[in-house]
């Protein structure tokens, strides 16, 4: 439909910035959709171990996003990040370079476990408006290909990648703006419950790995800032669990608050 300059689109409110109600209902189904999905692929393998390769997808993206955060955190401390692993069976590796101190292991370890839950807070904050969903997205997807050539080592981390940045950029460039934002949401909420999915792993000592046999990462934290190892287990499963509540919250509160105002008479 064309429209000259200075008409309005009946299907556009007078007052811009908000957009018509039922786009808004539509958009908020969409994510409630995505959240009951997610909660669903979490859950099943719980209740029917024999569907546990359902959620095969979101452990190796978990991980994948999991070993970079251990990068990144060596990055940020002032170490280095050489390579980064993942297999098949949903362990990973990633090879970073730092001094001795306690201090910076302790925050290299803690990058790991703790990057699903702050990359799932910016989505969450991201699914709550269509151009920035799109943009977070692309974003991502170009950010995945430049850690392909920098850091990825291994075949099956190569293939993990090229397909979530393929994945990512297709829908920030190709679908509808509904389906970016349920998008965005369905991935944050994954990678919050991808920390508790690991309760098993958090609270251990050890981890087995495509690497061997390693300390686990809250036992790197408490070896290099004191206490027991299940205190910081219990403080990221805290941390996780206060993410997907106040991105559930902002969430719902954005879309009931964005619906299109009643007409001035």
């Amino acid at each position: 439909m064309k429209h000259e300059t200075g008409q309005l689109s009946p299907a556009w409110p007078a007052r811009a910035g908000f957009p018509p109600q039922d786009a808004v209902a539509r958009t908020r189904t969409a994510l409630l959709w995505a959240v009951a999905l997610s909660l669903l692929l979490a859950i099943l393998p719980w209740l029917w171990p024999a569907a546990a390769w359902i959620a095969w997808p979101q452990v190796v993206v978990a991980t994948l996003v999991h070993e970079f955060g251990h990068g990144i955190a060596a990055l940020v401390s002032g170490g280095g990040f050489e390579s980064l692993r993942v297999y098949a069976d949903g362990s990973g590796v990633a090879m970073t370079r730092g001094s001795a101190g306690g201090m910076q292991s302790a925050w290299i370890a803690a990058g790991g476990p703790g990057m699903p839950p702050l990359l799932a807070l910016l989505l969450f904050v991201a699914a709550r408006k269509e151009t920035l969903a799109r943009a977070t997205l692309g974003v991502l997807g170009m950010l995945l290909l430049v850690a392909l050539v920098l850091w990825v080592r291994n075949l099956f981390a190569a293939g993990l990648v090229l397909v979530c940045a393929a994945l990512a950029s297709t829908v920030a460039w190709r679908a509808s703006g509904m389906l970016v934002q349920a998008f965005t949401g369905f991935v944050a909420v994954q990678l919050c419950l991808a920390t508790l999915s690991r309760l098993g792993g958090l609270f251990q000592r050890g981890a087995r790995t495509g690497a061997g046999e390693l300390a686990s990462d809250t036992m790197q934290m408490a070896q290099g800032l004191g206490g027991p190892h299940w205190f910081w287990a219990a403080l990221l499963v805290l941390f996780s669990l206060l993410v997907l509540a106040l991105g559930l919250w902002v969430l719902w509160r954005s879309f009931g608050l964005r619906a299109e105002p009643p007409a001035a008479i």
